[in-house]
């Protein structure tokens, strides 16, 4: 009994309870003590590989669990690049991520070609198998500019357009070179293959997009369902980009892009999508990538170093000269440069595959294997420096830069009638409230005080917490705040005043009784008795559905003092939601809002501006809106420079005519 407890214990590790619980220590300790080191916690994931791999102390094996979760890991990372790409900004600059992609792919390809052939003297199909190696990259540095948050920052997006390209690009090399060795290859395999590779990608590009839409409107609130559906599309695009002839990575990467609109970043699904895969699967691959690297080649004589040596300095030479190329071909700044430099200088698991293959192909010889490890070692190393201490500079220059109307504090009070609209209107609010804005929402429950107050905000306590516990697991992102007045009404005012609120967001149910005036005694007061910008909703489906935001502004809001904030808001929601606005319009007001929107560097949204001022002919836009639009209508207060008559007929008429579409009124702020 006592021998075989303490085989339990010989090395390397048997036990797989054992060697999970040996990782997870890892994953908490290596990084912590590497920060206090002055070293990025990443590196230290990677070196605590090398040390317990089986090419250091033996502690570890790298054996198929470990590849298993090295493998999500690596899909994990690729899937977070495509799900946090700034599509709009990538729209806008495809060309930019084109021509990288192209610059990261055809430089390094070129010196690693004219290097492994006159320098190493490798075989003309060995040195091209050798070369594609240099051109592609891991995003290792990622979870670091995750961590800084300027993932939507327009390097960034170069960087992860680049990558695909670039990747796909190599990974389509392996396939040709690997297939050339077959005897039997027939034209009729490359058209197989190109037709099986357009059919993945219109599956995952246009399937995806309108089954998950689908799900996620039939599970709202399910945020488990939700998540092992999201895992479960990763892993079965990762299956299907194989069974098509690429590498899974493409498949993770092409997930992301197909989920990017339908999960917005400030949602929970998002924040737990991100937990997890960097908490738990991110580091398992960083740890397994250490594991490949062997230290004692450097030991087995100068022939090694020589080879090592070479491919180390064509990899970065190649991937400097394009970063560099790219700098000074679109204007970018050193800094800038430091970062596509960083974050496309590291090569992990797209780089030994091709090696592995090639090896086990016999194209390429352990000399090559050899120098592959040495290099990803030092280029994780020195990729996740550079990216660090690039991307804290841009971090900061971001947070410097503060769009017009966004500047201050920003509070913002969520009045609750019921508690069935409380969920939505805090994840509305989450996706117009400003990024940099540090104070929490303010859910505002107002009690009468006759009939026990106390019994009923204890009551309302309980299902306040129960509905912040499904949008949000950070505590300081929402703070309830309860009131007894003795009204609603004067008890919104009240909070509006006291909590120097900037912003009200609140449920309409979009009915109107005959003894209603305008929209009812509460909302009336509310736009009467306060100056902030009030926006009232009603919402059909789930925001994270919403393709396209409808914005009627009437003639001359662009003189309302509130108008950069309105604008913002609405440019921030399309920004968090992944949607498109169309503003309609008079011709003066439109231009206004175009140049203003031009020069708000924060945001890159897609925008269409169209001319409407037939505000007679209303009801008529009920028929181009559809389930997955917002319809938003902003309306000057009474006495304002922008107000209307014909305001006054808007709310029956939505209630009329707009019924079952999702919809918003905002008043813009007066000071």
């Amino acid at each position: 009994m006592v021998l075989s407890s303490l085989s339990l214990f010989s090395l390397p590790i048997q036990d797989p309870v054992l060697v999970f619980a040996v990782i997870l220590l890892v994953i908490l300790f290596s990084p912590m003590l590497f920060n206090k080191m002055g070293i990025p916690g990443i590196l230290g994931l990677i070196l605590s590989g090398v040390l317990l791999g089986p090419h250091g102390l033996g502690v570890l094996e790298r054996d198929e669990s470990v590849v298993l979760f090295s493998t999500i890991g690596l899909l994990y990372i690729m899937f977070l690049a495509g799900l946090e790409m700034d599509m709009d900004d990538f729209r806008e600059n495809k060309n930019k991520s084109i021509v990288f992609g192209t610059l990261t792919f055809i430089i390094p390809l070129i010196l690693g070609f004219l290097g492994a052939h006159y320098i190493l003297g490798y075989s003309l199909l060995s040195s091209f198998l050798l070369a594609s190696m240099f051109s592609t990259h891991t995003l290792v540095a990622y979870p670091i500019i995750g961590r800084l948050g300027i993932t939507q920052h327009r390097t960034v997006t170069l960087i992860l357009g680049g990558t695909i390209i670039t990747d796909a690009a190599v990974l389509i090399i392996l396939a040709v070179v690997t297939n050339l060795q077959k005897p039997d290859l027939s034209p009729l395999f490359w058209v197989q293959f190109v037709a099986s590779l357009a059919v993945f990608v219109f599956v995952v590009l246009w399937g995806v997009p309108r089954i998950s839409r689908w799900f996620f409107r039939a599970l709202e609130g399910e945020g488990n369902a939700q998540y092992l559906f999201v895992l479960a599309v990763v892993f079965l695009s990762g299956f299907l980009a194989h069974v098509a002839g690429a590498e899974p990575i493409i498949g993770a990467f092409l997930a992301g892009l197909a989920l990017n609109q339908l999960i917005p970043k400030a949602s929970p699904l998002m924040h737990r999508t991100e937990f997890v895969g960097n908490t738990l699967f991110i580091p398992f691959f960083l740890i397994s990538v250490g594991m490949l690297v062997d230290v004692r080649v450097l030991l087995e004589g100068p022939e090694a170093l020589f080879v090592a040596a070479v491919i180390i300095v064509i990899s970065f030479a190649g991937k400097w000269l394009a970063a560099f190329c790219t700098q000074k071909i679109y204007g970018f700044d050193a800094d800038e440069r430091r970062l596509i430099f960083g974050m496309s200088s590291a090569h992990a698991a797209a780089t030994i595959a091709v090696v592995l293959i090639g090896y086990n192909l016999k194209i390429l010889d352990e000399r090559a294997l050899n120098g592959t490890i040495l290099l990803i070692l030092v280029s994780c190393l020195i990729s996740s420096i550079v990216a660090e201490k690039a991307g804290r500079k841009i971090a900061i220059a971001m947070a410097d830069k503060v769009p017009e109307g966004t500047e201050g504090d920003e509070r913002i009070l969520i009045p609750v009638d019921n508690m069935e609209h409380l969920k939505r209107l805090l994840d509305f609010s989450l996706l117009i409230k400003n990024p940099i804005a540090a104070e929490p929402l303010l859910p505002l429950v107002v009690v009468s005080e006759h009939h026990n107050p106390e019994d009923k905000i204890k009551l309302h306590q309980r299902d306040v917490a129960s509905v912040i516990h499904e949008v949000t697991e950070d505590p300081d992102v929402i703070r309830p705040v309860y009131r007894v007045d003795i009204n609603v009404g004067n008890g919104i005012i009240r909070a509006v005043r006291e909590l120097r609120i900037t912003e009200v967001v609140m449920a309409w149910n979009g009915k109107l009784s005959t003894r209603e005036w305008f929209w009812g005694s509460i909302l009336n007061r509310v736009v009467n008795h306060t100056t902030v910008q009030t926006i009232f909703c009603k919402f059909c489906e789930p925001l994270n559905t919403l393709q396209t935001i409808i914005v009627v502004v009437p003639k001359n809001s662009e003189r309302e003092a509130g108008f950069p904030y309105w604008v913002n808001t609405i440019l921030q929601l399309a920004k968090g939601a992944g949607a498109r606005i169309r503003i309609l319009g008079a011709k003066g007001t439109l231009q206004t809002l175009e140049t203003f929107v031009q020069n708000q560097d924060r945001y890159t949204v897609n925008i269409s501006y169209e001319l409407y001022e037939n505000w007679d002919d209303f009801p008529s836009l009920a028929k181009d809106i559809t389930k997955n639009d917002l319809f938003t209508v902003v309306l000057g207060r009474p006495h304002t420079v922008s107000y209307r008559p014909e305001f006054n007929v808007v709310p029956r008429y939505l209630s009329r005519y707009f019924q079952d579409v999702s919809y918003a009124i905002l008043y813009p702020e007066q000071k």
